[in-house]
């Protein structure tokens, strides 16, 4: 006959045991506000989400128009930002032919990481993904072969 040694019950009030179950606590709730907060973060890596043909039935005239406004602001200065006319700047590219030079997905990108160009006047402007939104709403609405 196999006897089996019954195991002695903890005792709640063995200050090790309590000191075990409340490090185990806080342990697990450090690493819950971790991923909640990892998760909530808007720094990582925007990866795009859409594709150009789905883009003309998500975007709204409020983007749209978002978009407009942040060229005017941000890039007008050196590009022309419009359907139409020059740049101030004559060695930086109208933004109706970048959007015919490169797809949309891939200035999303640039957008989000930065811009590599071979000119050193081109600031390297970054952007919020809602700002990268609107930019690409606006940019469609430049492109010629829609």
């Amino acid at each position: 006959m196999i006897r089996i040694k019954a195991r002695a019950k903890p005792d709640c009030h063995d200050p090790t045991i309590l000191e075990q179950a409340m490090s185990a606590i806080v342990r697990a709730i450090a690493l819950a506000c971790i991923f909640v907060a990892g998760g909530c973060s808007a720094s990582g890596p925007r990866i795009p989400q859409r594709t150009v043909a789905e883009a003309p039935a998500s975007v709204s005239a409020v983007a749209i128009e978002r978009g407009r406004l942040l060229t005017s602001t941000v890039c007008a200065s050196c590009h022309a930002t419009g359907a139409t006319g020059d740049s101030p700047l004559p060695d930086a590219t109208p933004l109706r032919e970048i959007v015919g030079r490169y797809s949309l997905d891939q200035l999303e990108v640039a957008f989000a990481e930065g811009f590599v160009t071979t000119h050193p006047a081109m600031p390297g402007y970054v952007f919020r993904a809602s700002e990268i939104d609107d930019l690409i709403a606006y940019l469609e609405t430049l492109k010629t072969d829609r």
